[in-house]
């Protein structure tokens, strides 16, 4: 699977707004003036963000049937990778939906409650910007949650069954204990004649062991 500690930075760029392929996708995020097409709340792109980068985590994005470079090489695959994925994701998927949440939605309601005469409700939705958010705020999170139901990045039957103390507590372990697993080891060498192995084998140990 792709390491957390060395693709959280594509995450931490892109929602800082530094992009690495900007140039790839201008089109699909700015009108001809050069203006943001998303007029959505911001944050809904973190959101919607973070939930593809926990599918990430749950993939190999460098393919196992070839030979494995070295970390620092496979560092920067698998942050460019992953902050490719990451712009794409935002510029052709979140794009798309936050115009049509905030935008074409609102008109389309508008236009069917003026033709049935109800005037005054077509209006409040499309100049009442707290109800476009909340529907944008809905849509992101549904997807975030819905990514860390199906990758089994949590376990939301904690939260029904022992409350939201003992599920933070959950995702605090998880997170930990991920993080301490990408973390690098100190290796012993083998101290035997010959043998090739990093660590103390089972033969290296019963020979010392005499």
């Amino acid at each position: 699977m792709a390491k957390l500690i060395w693709t959280v930075w594509s995450l931490l760029l892109n929602t800082v707004g530094v992009s690495i392929f900007q140039t790839c996708f201008a089109n699909s995020m700015e009108d001809e003036d050069g203006e943001p097409l998303m007029s959505g709340p911001p944050v809904t792109s973190f959101i919607f963000a973070a939930g593809v980068y926990t599918t990430i985590l749950r993939f190999n994005l460098f393919p196992q049937s070839f030979k494995q470079p070295k970390p620092v090489v496979l560092f920067f695959y698998e942050f460019l990778v992953t902050s490719f994925l990451l712009e794409f994701s935002i510029a052709c998927i979140w794009t798309p939906l936050d115009i049509l949440i905030v935008t074409t939605i609102p008109k389309v309601l508008c236009q069917t409650l003026h033709l049935t005469g109800f005037n005054e409700w077509g209006d409040i939705i499309v100049n009442n910007k707290c109800l476009v958010a909340l529907l944008s705020y809905s849509f992101a999170l549904g997807f975030f949650f819905l990514a860390l139901h199906v990758t089994r990045s949590v376990d939301f039957a904690i939260y029904s069954e022992c409350g939201y103390s003992e599920f933070f507590k959950h995702v605090k372990n998880q997170l930990l204990s991920r993080i301490q697993s990408e973390l690098p080891r100190k290796r012993l060498r083998c101290n035997r004649k010959g043998c090739r192995c990093r660590s103390n084998c089972v033969r290296c140990k019963s020979r010392n062991s005499r």
